[in-house]
């Protein structure tokens, strides 16, 4: 089983290889689910948002492993993650699959819509990599493993904050704007057999919502 990935409002899920179909979806599920309580519970108060995502988690038998403090980064987010070589490389595999390739259009609009929503189009190659912005903070990267039927993600929760609405291609403070991103490490364990009690009700309230979309990555 090769590795894959989905877009799921605002997160870039990456699947590492071994992870079932079924805990796939269950991941994608999870987070569309919490993402969507989170939106409607807290809009774009950033520490609000983030603590009803978690907790809407932990309410569907997800269980915290590690929280990492926020920290401040300088440089290239993808170079402050805490995730090994191996699933960095495929992280940026995905975001160049949704950057590059026409059959991702959907899902790069997507993860723009839900994440930047303040910044124009244009600017989504920048920001993602090297970038900064008027932004809501609403933006994780996360990779998902599983190992003898246990499933973790680790997920990397990023905000960035800028001094005045307009868009600069700068990630930090260079003279032109004064740019401050900060990052945090969360890594999940979810209990299976339990969310197997809750898995049809939650699939169905995602879907009954009318607004459920997720958005897989092809190209890894």
């Amino acid at each position: 089983m090769s590795a894959s990935a989905a877009v799921c409002v605002s997160t870039l899920l990456v699947f590492l290889p071994g992870v079932t179909a079924q805990h796939q979806e269950d991941v994608r599920n999870s987070f569309e689910f919490a993402a969507r309580a989170a939106d409607r519970a807290s809009g774009d108060d950033y520490t609000a948002w983030f603590s009803t995502f978690k907790r809407t988690l932990i309410n569907i038998h997800w269980f915290s492993q590690q929280d990492g403090l926020a920290r401040d980064v300088e440089g290239l987010v993808l170079d402050s993650l805490d995730f090994s070589v191996s699933e960095r490389e495929l992280l940026i595999r995905a975001l160049n699959a949704l950057q590059q390739k026409a059959e991702n259009e959907d899902a790069l609009k997507l993860f723009n819509n839900s994440v930047l929503s303040t910044v124009d189009q244009d600017a989504v190659t920048r920001l993602l990599f090297i970038g900064g912005g008027s932004y809501r903070g609403k933006y994780q990267l996360a990779v998902c493993s599983e190992s003898n039927g246990a499933v973790a993600v680790s997920t990397s929760y990023a905000r960035f904050e800028v001094d005045g609405a307009q868009y600069r291609s700068v990630l930090y403070s260079d003279g032109q704007v004064e740019t401050k991103t900060t990052i945090s490490l969360h890594v999940l364990g979810l209990n299976s057999e339990q969310y197997a009690k809750v898995r049809d009700s939650i699939k169905q309230r995602l879907e009954d919502s009318g607004v459920s979309e997720q958005a897989p990555v092809s190209g890894l």
